[in-house]
C-alpha cells in the first residue's frame, strides 16, 4: 500500500516539477535576451574634469569657441575624450586620444573624396563628399591622434579649424 501511495504522490509531483523547471528556463532566456552591455561614455559637467580623467590636456580652441557652445562633453574608458560643439544646425565632435594613427572618429560614412598631407608635422587625412558639406578630419601629431567630424559641414568657420584646434591646444 505505501508503494501505491508513494507511486501516485511521484506521479502528481513529477509534472509540478517539470512546470518549474520550465519556467525557471523562461526566465533565464527571457533575462539573457534583456541583457545589455554597460555603456563605456561617461558624462562630465567640465572640461576640466573629464581632462583629471584622461590624464591629458584637451583645450579649448579659440577657433571654434568663437563660434561655437560646447553641448556635451564625455570620456569613454579614461582614454578618449569628446566634445561637441553646436551653433543652432552646426554640430563639430571633436575627439582625442593618446597615440598616434587612429581614426576615432566613430563616422563610418563612405566618404568619395580623401586627401592627405603633412603640415607643421601634423598628418592630415580629410574625408568629405562633393555632394554635401559633411566633413571628417583625422589628425596625428606629437604623440596623439584628434579627429573632427562635421556632419553639417563647417558653416563660416574654415576647413583649417583642425590646424588652427590643435595649435591652440598646443599654447
Amino acid at each position: 500500500m505505501k508503494k501505491v501511495i508513494l507511486a501516485v504522490l511521484l506521479c502528481l509531483a513529477f509534472p509540478l516539477l517539470l512546470i518549474g523547471c520550465g519556467k525557471e528556463n523562461a526566465e533565464t532566456e527571457e533575462a539573457a535576451q534583456t541583457a545589455q552591455i554597460g555603456n563605456p561614455w561617461k558624462e562630465w559637467s567640465t572640461l576640466e574634469e573629464a581632462e583629471k580623467a584622461v590624464a591629458f590636456s584637451f583645450g579649448l580652441p579659440e577657433v571654434i569657441a568663437q563660434r561655437y557652445t560646447v553641448s556635451e562633453v564625455r570620456t569613454m574608458l579614461d582614454e578618449l575624450l569628446e566634445v561637441r560643439y553646436r551653433d543652432g544646425e552646426l554640430e563639430i565632435c571633436v575627439r582625442k586620444q593618446k597615440g598616434e594613427g587612429q581614426d576615432l572618429s566613430g563616422d563610418y560614412n563612405q566618404y568619395e573624396l580623401v586627401s592627405e598631407r603633412m603640415e607643421h608635422g601634423a598628418a592630415i587625412t580629410t574625408y568629405h563628399n562633393s555632394d554635401n558639406p559633411a566633413v571628417k578630419q583625422i589628425v596625428s601629431y606629437q604623440g596623439y591622434s584628434w579627429s573632427i567630424v562635421a556632419p553639417n559641414g563647417y558653416g563660416e568657420v574654415s576647413d583649417g579649424i583642425f590646424l588652427e584646434y590643435i595649435w591652440d591646444t598646443e599654447k
